[in-house]
């Protein structure tokens, strides 16, 4: 009879310990993908500079100014639901992205914006910088997401 209770009260802490139920917290800090994204204009007037940082279901943004007037950045930060995290991730596929070239185009030139994304997983990040508007061969679903998460966040308050 002990030995029936000793076996079961063994299976319950093996069972207890093998649980896949994962908090945010260690999602998180197991979770080392971050995603950079941003636009800029050469020429404007206010805001021109626009950088976001995705880490789980965090998204900071911060925002830079060209012009002598009005030279305090702007920082603020937002959450979005693990499922768009999820999306984003499986469309991040760094071995992949890093072959793409670091420029593609003639990013702002004539005044016309750029844009970028940055994968970094570790010590490995690629950045490719493109004209505002156009896309990534091979990453336009990515491209799309990214700009889909920038339109919903564009300022700070």
């Amino acid at each position: 009879m002990k030995l029936t209770g000793i076996a079961l009260l063994f299976l319950m802490i093996i069972g207890r310990c093998s649980s896949t139920t994962v908090s945010s917290e260690e999602r998180t800090l197991g979770d080392p993908l971050t995603i950079r994204t941003g636009t800029s204009f050469g020429m404007c007037v206010g805001y021109c500079v626009k950088d976001y940082v995705l880490k789980v279901t965090a998204v900071d943004l911060t925002m830079l100014s060209r012009s002598k007037t009005q030279t305090s950045p702007k920082s603020c930060q937002k959450t979005i639901d693990q499922t768009s995290w999820d999306s984003l991730k499986t469309l991040a596929d760094l071995d992949a992205f890093s072959k793409q070239p670091e420029r593609l185009g003639c990013p702002d030139c004539a005044d016309g914006g750029a844009e970028y994304i940055e994968l970094q997983r570790g010590d490995q990040k690629h950045r490719v910088t493109f004209e505002y508007g156009q896309t990534i061969p091979g990453f336009e679903s990515l491209v799309d997401a990214l700009r889909s998460q920038r339109k919903a966040f564009d300022e700070c308050p």
